[in-house]
């Protein structure tokens, strides 16, 4: 691909002046998941719907997050279960490598070698939106400006809603030096066709440790550098003490508890480190993953009553702006906060559908948990899957989460080593995975599960079924995995529970 700061982010087509109309039923602001999820359920009910977007149609996902990024680490996934099993590995007459040129080709084409015209604009306009290209800003109910990379404006008009769907954007830490050496973001991470000798990873989230384990599979020296006291620090120290033990058994230096106090880019293009240890650290590129703010800035939510202090947007369940009088505004995925992954903007999409076509009926939605008009479960079970080597697959409550909240004293834990014949099977060279489920000590309900180790990620939605249905153990002791799967690893937190 093309250098990033070559590709065109601001097509010509979809101007200002290719709208049929200035009034719409329901006006879109970022063409993401939730908005075009929710084009076709409102589509269907009758209304019209316009989504503006200022960059590539389809926004982060497709081009620059989930898509790209997964695509990035599945030839190394692949390529170490063909090294895993007996009678396949054979084949092989020499250690193979992760061919980073073919991957990076394999990205391309996955992201239409970022031309949003191939699949996506298609999608919005089969959905039946009309698509404008441009800036959306609020300016009054229901009224939303318009602005054009070119200058020109105009302000269109909603008769139900306004959906705010923009995003967000990287945060890059106060660090002198940081900003002025240009670091990559994972935007940057994802679309790159070079692979730099020496990377420095800032941040030891998801992003972080799904891109040190992308860039080492293709050769690169690699330093995670995390503030914490172990890497994935949103989930339980387990989960995150097994992919730190994987990383490092691939050749990744990892810092834990560090601070960076100082970046220069030199003349050579390199970049320097400066740690509060007072040590330093060299490398070719410097990746920054240290998390992301809703980009809400500059849309007009000051004139609503509403800060564009970074924060997210405080919505009721319905994901309508509370403060904002009519329930016409609504705030989805990332500018809300309550669900910030790519199937929570699905999720989002729908419900603020179903909220949208109940409200032109006049219908009163009064917030009743799990009915299809609130997002339930923003609250109790997100599902959220790390692609690393081992996979981390969790949804609901952690220990972590249980701990920080100081309700210790009504749940308890079913912890357990994961080992089955599945994965012996899959895998000559499987290591033992971990698990933990968090369970209601007054109901025996499941409210959380987490699961460490290859192929986990399958059995997520089992776990998140049983999360949103309210599944005892007991319940769950008489849903039987088929043998041998994956699935097994249900069997050893069972047993663990003595049931």
């Amino acid at each position: 691909m093309p250098p990033y700061n070559t590709i065109n982010v601001h097509p010509p087509h979809h101007s200002l002046s290719d709208l049929t109309t200035d009034t719409f039923d329901v006006i879109v602001i970022g063409s993401g998941w939730a908005g075009r999820t929710l084009t076709p359920r409102v589509v269907k009910a009758g209304m019209s719907v316009v989504i503006i977007e200022s960059e590539l149609v389809g926004g982060d996902c497709p081009f620059w997050a989930c898509v790209p990024s997964k695509v990035l680490l599945e030839s190394r996934t692949a390529l170490d279960a063909s090294l895993a099993v007996g009678g396949a590995r054979e084949n092989f007459k020499q250690d193979p490598k992760v061919d980073a040129k073919a991957t990076f080709a394999r990205r391309d084409a996955f992201t239409a070698n970022w031309d949003d015209g191939k699949v996506l604009v298609p999608m919005v306009q089969a959905a039946g939106a009309q698509l404008v290209r441009g800036t959306g800003k609020l300016v009054g109910e229901k009224r939303v400006e318009v602005s054009s990379i070119d200058g020109d404006s105009k302000v269109l008009v909603a008769r139900q809603a306004v959906v705010l769907g923009t995003g967000s954007e990287p945060i890059i830490p106060d660090i002198p030096g940081l900003a002025e050496a240009k670091p990559w973001t994972p935007r940057q991470a994802t679309s790159s066709s070079t692979v730099p000798e020496r990377l420095v990873i800032l941040g030891a989230g998801a992003v972080g440790c799904e891109m040190a384990t992308a860039y080492s599979s293709f050769g690169s020296k690699t330093t995670l550098i995390s503030s914490t006291a172990e890497i994935l620090p949103r989930l339980d120290d387990e989960a995150g003490r097994l992919v730190r033990q994987s990383l490092e058994a691939e050749g990744v230096d990892i810092l834990l508890s560090s601070q960076v106090t100082g970046v220069v880019r030199r003349a050579n293009s390199s970049v320097k480190l400066s740690l509060a240890s007072g040590k330093s650290l060299e490398a070719d590129e410097l990746l920054v993953a240290t998390g992301r703010r809703p980009r809400i800035v500059g849309i007009g939510l000051k004139e609503l009553g509403i800060q564009e202090d970074g924060a997210p947007i405080p919505v009721d369940e319905s994901l309508c702006a509370k403060a904002v009088k009519g329930g016409w505004l609504y705030a989805t995925g990332d500018m809300n906060g309550r669900n910030t992954t790519t199937h929570g903007s699905k999720y989002h999409g729908r419900i603020v559908g179903n909220a949208i076509i109940a409200r032109a009926h006049g219908l009163k939605l009064d917030g009743v948990p799990f009915d299809k008009y609130s997002a339930t479960a923003d609250q109790n079970a997100v599902p959220q899957v790390v692609f690393t080597t081992p996979t981390v697959a969790s949804v609901g409550q952690t220990r972590k989460a249980v701990l920080k909240a100081g309700s210790l004293d009504r749940v308890r834990f079913m912890t357990a080593t994961l080992n089955s014949i599945a994965s012996r099977i899959k895998n000559d060279r499987a290591q033992d995975g971990w698990g933990q489920l968090v369970i209601d000590l007054g109901t025996n309900r499941i409210l959380g599960a987490t699961f460490v180790g290859d192929d986990v990620s399958e059995v997520l939605h089992s776990a998140t079924v049983a999360v949103v249905g309210g599944m005892t153990l007991e319940r769950m002791a008489h849903a039987v995995p088929s043998f041998p799967t994956v699935s097994e690893i249900w069997l050893t937190l069972l047993d663990a529970a003595d049931l």
